[in-house]
C-alpha cells in the first residue's frame, strides 16, 4: 500500500513539475471499507460467509478555479470480478488488482458559466425517492463520456451528457479483422435533464436515448447495459447481431415546504426495441421490453428520530409477454436498494442476493431512522413488504434458469425486518452493524421447473459489520 501511495504521489509531482509556468495544487482523498458478512440467502436458506476489503484512492489536480483534473484508482479485485478483495483468496497477496475508476478533467468554457467534465466519471440519472436510480445509477466503476452543466437561472440548472456504454471494433469481435464502424459492437447514451429548485420544492425531469449497435453489452454476466439485475434472463447470444434503440423518460420530486415533513416522489418509463428477431407468431423480439415504476417516501423529523413511510410499484410481465415484449423497465446498472437482505442494502461490499432491479415488484415500507440513545450511535429500523407484479402465467415462470427469489409472481410475497446501527468511532472512522430477517411465502406451483431441485420458500437471516475510513 505504501508503494501504491508513493507511486500516485510521484505521478502527481511529475504532472505538476511538467508545467512549471502553471502550478498545480495536489489534494489526496480516499476510502477504506472492511466488510464481514454472513447469513442465509433469501428464500433458499443457503449459507454464505464473506470477509473482504476495498480501497479507493484519488487525487485532485487544480490549476485554477476554471480548470482541474481528478484521478482515482480502486484496489481489490476478487475472484468473482467484483471490486472487493476477499480475505484468504490469495495467500501470496499479489492478486489484488489496481483499476482506474475515475479520470476526468473539469473546465469552464471561457467567458461563460458552462461547466464541462470530460473522461471517466461517476454519472447517473436523478436520485429516486428511495435513493440511487433504478434506471441508471452512477455505480461503482465509472462511465466514459462528457457531461455539460449550465445554470440557466437562479432556479434552473440544465445538464446534458453523452456516454459511450460499450465499444469493440470489428476486429475485436465477431466480424473478422478491420475497423468497420457499422459492424462494431457499440452503444451510445444521450440524456438531458433540467433541475428546477424553488422555495420548498424541487424536481428534475429527464429524458435519455440509447443507440445499441449489434446488441452491444459490455458486461452481460452481471447487470449488462439492459440487464435487469438477476431477476430476468440477459441478452441471448444471437442478440449480438441485432441493432436496437432504447428510450427513457422520468422525473423526481422533493417537497420540503412543510419541513420537518419531507415528501419524495419519483417515476420513470423505459422501452427497448430490437430490429427483427421475432419468433413465428410473435409481434416483437422476445428480448424487447417496456415498463415503468413509481416510488414515494415520506419522513417527519422529530427530536426522537425520523419516522418514514414509503412504497413503490413497478410493472411486470403479462401472460402474453412472449408475443408483445417483457414488462420490466430496462436499465443500465440501475439500483434499487430499499432493504439490506433482499436487495443488497447500502453499506456493505457484498450482495446477499445480487438483486438490484425494481422491475416485477411492488412493496411498502415503514420504519424509523436517526434514533439515538447514546452519543455518536444511531439506529434505523424498517419493516418492508414485497410482492411480485409478474403474471403467474407469464412465459418465464417455468424457466429453470430463472430464480424465483427474484422473479416473483403476483402469488409470491416476502416480509423483511431490518436493523442498522451506526457508530462514529472517530471523525473519519465509522462502524455499521446490519441485521436482516426475511419471511417468504412463494407459490411453488408458479415455479415448478426451478422448485423441483431447489428450496424457494425458506425464511432467512443475514448480518454484516462494516468499517469505513474516509480521508
Amino acid at each position: 500500500m505504501k508503494k501504491l501511495t508513493t507511486l500516485l504521489l510521484a505521478a502527481g509531482l511529475v504532472f505538476a513539475a511538467s508545467a512549471p509556468a502553471s502550478a498545480v495544487d495536489l489534494k489526496m482523498d480516499g476510502q477504506y471499507l472492511f466488510n464481514f458478512i454472513t447469513g442465509e440467502r433469501a428464500g433458499t436458506g443457503q449459507n454464505f460467509d464473506n470477509a473482504g476489503q476495498r480501497l479507493r484512492l484519488g487525487m485532485t489536480l487544480t490549476a485554477n478555479e476554471n480548470l482541474s483534473g481528478y484521478f482515482q484508482v480502486q484496489v481489490g479485485t476478487s475472484k468473482d470480478k467484483t471490486s472487493t478483495y476477499d480475505w484468504g483468496a490469495d495467500t501470496t497477496g499479489n492478486s489484488a488488482a489496481v483499476g482506474m475508476r475515475q479520470a476526468y478533467v473539469d473546465w469552464v468554457i471561457p467567458q461563460t458559466v458552462v461547466k464541462v467534465r470530460m473522461g471517466r466519471q461517476l454519472v447517473g440519472l436523478p436520485e429516486d425517492a428511495f435513493g440511487k436510480n433504478a434506471v441508471m445509477h452512477p455505480g461503482w466503476q465509472g462511465r466514459d463520456g462528457i457531461v455539460v452543466t449550465a445554470p440557466a437561472t437562479d432556479w434552473l440548472d440544465l445538464t446534458a451528457f453523452w456516454l459511450r456504454g460499450a465499444y469493440a471494433s470489428a476486429g475485436d469481435d465477431y466480424f473478422g479483422t478491420g475497423n468497420d464502424t457499422d459492424q462494431s459492437d457499440k452503444s451510445d447514451f444521450f440524456a438531458a435533464m433540467a433541475a428546477f429548485k424553488f422555495d420548498g420544492f424541487s424536481f428534475t425531469p429527464y429524458v435519455m436515448y440509447a443507440s445499441v449497435d449489434d446488441g452491444a453489452d459490455p458486461d452481460s454476466s452481471t447487470d449488462g447495459i439492459f440487464g435487469t439485475a438477476k431477476g430476468k434472463p440477459y441478452l441471448a447470444t444471437d442478440m449480438y447481431y441485432m441493432d436496437g434503440n432504447a428510450f427513457w423518460a422520468g422525473t423526481n420530486f422533493v417537497m420540503s415546504y412543510f419541513d420537518p415533513f419531507v415528501l419524495k416522489v419519483s417515476g420513470a418509463y423505459g422501452m427497448l426495441s430490437y430490429d427483427g428477431g421475432q419468433p413465428e407468431g410473435a409481434e416483437v423480439n422476445p428480448q424487447d421490453r417496456h415498463g415503468w415504476y413509481v416510488q414515494a417516501k415520506a419522513s417527519y423529523k422529530t427530536a426522537y428520530g425520523t419516522p418514514i413511510l414509503g412504497g413503490w410499484y413497478a410493472s411486470g410481465d403479462d401472460s402474453d409477454a412472449q408475443y408483445f415484449g417483457q414488462g420490466w423497465i430496462p436499465s443500465w446498472a440501475g439500483r434499487f436498494h430499499p432493504t439490506f437482505g433482499y436487495t443488497a442494502g447500502e453499506f456493505g461490499l457484498y450482495d446477499n442476493n445480487s438483486r438490484h432491479a425494481i422491475g416485477g415488484t411492488w412493496g411498502l415500507q415503514a420504519g424509523i431512522e436517526d434514533v439515538s440513545f447514546l452519543q455518536d450511535l444511531t439506529h434505523k429500523f424498517t419493516v418492508t413488504w414485497f410482492q411480485g407484479t409478474n403474471d403467474a402465467s407469464a412465459m418465464l415462470k417455468g424457466d429453470a434458469n430463472v430464480n424465483p427469489v427474484f422473479y416473483m409472481t403476483d402469488n409470491d410475497n416476502a416480509v423483511e425486518f431490518n436493523l442498522a446501527s451506526t457508530y462514529q468511532i472517530y471523525k473519519n472512522l465509522t462502524a455499521c452493524l446490519e441485521l436482516a430477517y426475511i419471511i417468504t411465502d412463494y407459490d411453488k406451483g408458479d415455479h415448478a421447473a426451478w422448485a423441483a431441485d431447489n428450496e424457494i420458500d425458506k425464511d432467512s437471516w443475514s448480518t454484516a459489520l462494516t468499517f469505513q475510513y474516509l480521508f
